[in-house]
Parts: C-alpha cells; structure tokens; sequence
C-alpha cells in the first residue's frame, strides 16, 4: 500500500506506474485551491484522487496554480509515485510522431486527410498486435484503386516503421506488401479541334489560362503560381507552384526550369497581364488564386457545352506531351526539359503508345559513312589496326 498526501493507493504485486495528470479545482465555498488526478499504471488500470493543496484563493489567481503550481506538484508526485517513462503502444501515438516528421513535405498537405482515415481505422489498436492479414484487408475493404491505395499503405509503413525504431515490435508488417498490377488507364489527349472548341467558346482569365495550359504543358500549380517578373521575351521561368493555398517550389528538383517562349501562347499572357492586379499572373481580388480548383466548375460546364468527353483538366498536359511527340520536331529530351521530368524515361513509360513505330519515320536515305568511305575501304589501314 502507498500513500500519497492523504489518499491510499492498492497497489498490486508488480504493478508500475505509468503516468500522473492533474488539473487545478475550485470547490465551492472552500477557502484553498484543490488537485483532482489520475495515476495511470502501465496495466491500464486507473486510480483517481483528490488533494488540498494548502493555497488559499486569496493568494494565487487561477491562473497561477495552473501555470504555474500544477507543473510543480506533477513533477514532485511523479517523483514520490517512481513513475516510469512509458511509450504507448498505440498506434495513434507512433502517427503524431509520422505527421511531425513529413509535415514538410511537399505533398502534405495533398495527403493528410488520407492519413487521417488511416490513423481513425487503427488509432486504438496496439501496434504489437497488427498483423500482415489487418493490414491486408483493411486496404482490400477500400472502395479505391490500387494506385490510390499506395498512399494508404505508405502511411501505415511509416508509422509502423517509428514503432520499429523504437523497438517496440520487431518486425513492420506492412513491409512487401504489394498489389497487383492493373493495366493502366490510357491516356486520351484532346484533339486539335477540341483544344480550338475549347479556346473560342470561353473568354477572360479562364481563356487565358486555358491558352498557357495547353500551349506549355505546365501543370496547374505553376501556371497560379507564375509571376509577371517570370514572363521574359524569350522564355517563362518555372520556380513556384500553388496548391491548397500553400505557395511552394515545384513538384521535383527538374521542374525549377526555363522554358521557350513558343509564339502561340504569347497572345494570352499578353491578355492575362492587361486582367492582372496583383503581382501574379493569375489572381482573384487582388490575391493568388489557392488552387486550380477554383476553375473546376467553369471547366465542367464548358466541356459540357462544348460536347466532348469529359476529361479532367489536368489532361491539358497530356494533351500538350501527344502534341509535341506528334510532331516529330523535338526530341524526347528536348520534351522532358519543358514539361520538368527528371529523365525522359517518364515520357517513353508514360507516352510510349504516341512513340510506338516513329523510328519507322526517320530520314531513310541518310548514309552514315558517305563522308568515310576511303577509310573503311582502306585494306592496308585495316590491317594496320589489326596488327596495333
């Protein structure tokens, strides 16, 4: 038995205290300030009390005991009780830890709601206690694509990870869990005729972002996050991007980027820059626009009028990509640069139907050698390297 400041604790051969929480109470007409706690064993079990603590209300404002005093009092109880630090074992506690250490990453903002249907399905439940199958069924119970649910595992990696740094398990079940493979949904670019639909029947800031969209293949975080000091005569600089109101560097490394002025989009950064009010191309009351989603209902309306398949506006990028490729004047390289992938080996995997049978198109009548032939025809030369 233990007794603390008056109040008698039973306590059980073995058990260990975890922890101590406390808050400051008023009770009624009495003249001294109270403590209402808790201690917490590590067997989950939980033994309340209540103490004066011998301060009158005269004295000490509110305030004070509970900036103050509290603070104080936990730690000498912590120290009379021998406390043991304790981890949870939960897996909520292991997910605070997941959001402190990615709450700077880029995407974020972009996935915190996914983390946080994840952290609602196992918040409860002992990380110990996760199996490879829970984990399996839960993202099999998911209503998504297997490429959705790659967020969904990825933040169950994570946290489970954390708890195995911690040595709390000793193995992350979410580990090699893979999904099967789904034959990816092709990509439809617009035609020339409903890029031109879409242009003349629309006008204003939508025009134009519009023209730059589907003349630069940017994506729709960095036209809203274009200034006019990016806007040069010969080329646009790439440096920013907007989502979600937040105003960042682009997606990867490669997309901080230069890229040609071409003609036919000059006509509506000129038009957007007569509309612009703020140091932004794009703006809305002065402001930045937050998000490409402030253009999603006009989007949906004038495909709409216009009669053509609904595609999502990010497929002005695609269709800028097929353009480009289909032209046969530049090269891949050349391609990957402007639109700001790291290598070109995003656009042979993700475009590779727009590529299929172009070497059939080269020039057939070029000879290599025509410029060498004495030399290749030279037998003593041969036999000179022969001997070398």
């Amino acid at each position: 038995m233990l007794i603390v400041s008056g109040t008698k604790f039973l306590f059980k051969k073995g058990d260990k205290v975890q922890d101590i929480k406390a808050s400051i109470l008023s009770r009624g007409n009495r003249k001294f300030w109270y403590v209402k706690y808790q201690v917490l064993f590590e067997n989950d079990d939980v033994k309340t009390g209540e103490e004066s603590t011998k301060v009158l209300k005269t004295e000490k404002t509110l305030k004070y005991m509970q900036t103050q005093y509290l603070s104080a009092w936990i730690s000498r109880k912590r120290e009379e009780l021998k406390v043991i630090k304790f981890e949870s074992k939960k897996f909520s506690y292991y997910f605070e830890k997941f959001l402190e250490l990615h709450k700077e990453d880029k995407s974020y903002h972009n996935r915190v709601y996914i983390y946080q249907k994840v952290n609602n399905f196992f918040k409860e439940m002992d990380v110990k206690k996760i199996t490879r199958l829970l984990v399996k069924d839960y993202l099999a119970e998911l209503e998504l694509k297997n490429t959705s649910k790659k967020d969904y595992l990825n933040c169950i990696k994570g946290v489970l990870d954390i708890a195995l740094d911690g040595e709390i398990i000793h193995k992350n079940v979410a580990i090699d869990i893979r999904f099967k493979r789904t034959q990816k949904e092709p990509i439809v670019p617009f035609s020339a005729q409903e890029v031109e639909l879409f242009i003349r029947n629309t006008d204003g800031m939508f025009k134009n972002y519009l023209g730059i969209a589907f003349n630069t293949g940017l994506r729709s975080g960095e036209i809203l996050g274009l200034m006019h000091g990016d806007i040069l005569e010969d080329r646009i600089t790439i440096k920013r991007s907007i989502s979600k109101g937040r105003i960042t560097t682009p997606k990867t490394l490669g997309s901080i980027r230069d890229i040609p002025m071409f003609e036919a989009v000059k006509p509506f950064i000129e038009s957007q820059k007569k509309l612009s009010q703020s140091l932004y191309l794009f703006d809305y009351d002065k402001a930045f626009i937050k998000d490409a989603t402030f253009f999603k209902r006009r989007w949906h309306q004038l495909v709409k009028d216009c009669d053509v398949e609904y595609r999502k506006l990010y497929n002005s990028r695609h269709t800028f990509i097929t353009a480009m490729l289909n032209s046969e004047k530049f090269k891949i390289m050349e391609i990957a640069a402007i639109v700001g992938h790291t290598s070109p080996q995003m656009i042979m995997t993700n475009y590779a139907g727009f590529i299929k049978n172009n070497h059939l198109k080269v020039d057939t009548s070029i000879d290599l050698f025509a410029n060498h032939g004495d030399t290749l025809g030279d037998t003593n030369q041969v036999n000179k390297l022969k001997r070398a």
